[in-house]
């Protein structure tokens, strides 16, 4: 793989120590960990789980915010597709130059797979979701509600005549942000053989870059390529993001966890939302037991809600127990 900035950006980890530090996990048997990116955004509110077979797809996410995914061909989903993203994520924080587009290459659609840790078969997989992501947009909006003093608006009222009391303020904000600007790759036909594709070429949008640079969130790339669920990997990635920023506990009651990860419709069975709920504390439970220890969470016995608690941080930016995922090349 091949990026637009020194191929400086290939070495495990940016501290001077960090290649020792790898070469020592390496020669004590150990597999080595491996940090990836993941807008912070897509915590909250992400891909669609499965093919929905549609050029565009809205998700409501917690805090007033909304997603809406747009793609000319499909839009982007599932496992591969939050793979790829984060791939696409972690190139753009690694740039070292700011608010320009970045340009990854890999001669050979093997060589993508091998940074993303995925055997040939997946190769299919991994096009199919590219090609969703070329020309791909997503759009946020996001709403939040506050009581402020009307003074602060005084100017807004004819003659400065605000009312005495306080005023409820609605912020309102939206964006949209194209991924990528450019992608280019040669298909091989030998008429014999299944196609072959090489000679990639994925220019990431400016925006998209300085997005990410700006609110990316680090992620245990072996954990969130080992969950095998789109949700349970969707879970991971909040757990980190809500943990780096959380300083004492917050509850986080049921309709919301099912709002944000698994929302129902309302033509859907009212049981759908005893499922699904059951089905995040699962992942939950799993995500804790088998790849985040450390995490504090309490699920309430009445199927309440569960309440989040300050854990020990699970990666930070530049930790040197970790390689970079653009190392595997």
């Amino acid at each position: 793989m091949k990026n637009e900035d020194s191929k400086n950006e290939l070495l495990p980890v940016t501290e001077d120590d960090s290649i020792e530090a790898l070469f020592d996990l390496v020669t004590s048997g150990e597999e080595p960990k491996y940090l990836s990116y993941i807008p912070g955004l897509f915590t909250t509110a992400s891909l669609p789980f499965k093919n929905v077979k549609k050029t565009v797809f809205t998700r409501k996410g917690s805090q007033g915010l909304t997603l809406t995914l747009t793609s000319p061909f499909n839009v982007p989903f599932g496992r591969y597709g939050r793979l790829l993203l984060t791939v696409l994520t972690t190139h753009a924080v690694l740039s070292k130059e700011k608010n320009v587009p970045v340009m990854i290459e890999y001669n050979s659609l093997s060589e993508l797979l091998k940074e993303m840790q995925l055997p040939r078969q997946r190769g299919k997989d991994i096009k199919e979701q590219l090609d969703c992501f070329t020309n791909a947009t997503f759009a946020f909006t996001h709403k939040e509600t506050t009581l402020r003093s009307s003074y602060l608006f005084k100017d807004i009222y004819e003659d400065g005549n605000y009312p005495k009391s306080d005023v409820e303020v609605t912020t309102k904000t939206t964006g949209s942000i194209r991924f990528t600007t450019g992608v280019q790759f040669q298909e091989v036909d030998d008429k014999i053989s299944e196609k072959k594709y090489g000679n990639f070429k994925i220019v990431i949008s400016a925006e998209f870059a300085s997005f990410c640079q700006k609110h990316a969130v680090p992620i245990d790339y072996g954990v969130y390529k080992s969950i095998s669920s789109a949700v349970g990997k969707d879970i991971y990635a909040w757990l980190v993001f809500r943990n780096n920023g959380l300083k004492d506990s917050v509850f986080i009651p049921r309709n919301k966890l099912v709002e944000q990860f698994m929302p129902v419709t309302e033509d859907k069975d009212p049981n759908t939302v005893n499922v699904n709920y059951a089905f995040i504390i699962n992942q939950i439970n799993e995500i804790k037991k088998k790849y985040y220890k450390e995490l504090r969470v309490d699920i309430d016995s009445q199927g309440s809600g569960i309440t989040l608690y300050k854990s020990p941080t699970p990666i930070i930016k530049d930790d040197t127990r970790y390689a970079l995922i653009t190392s595997m090349l």
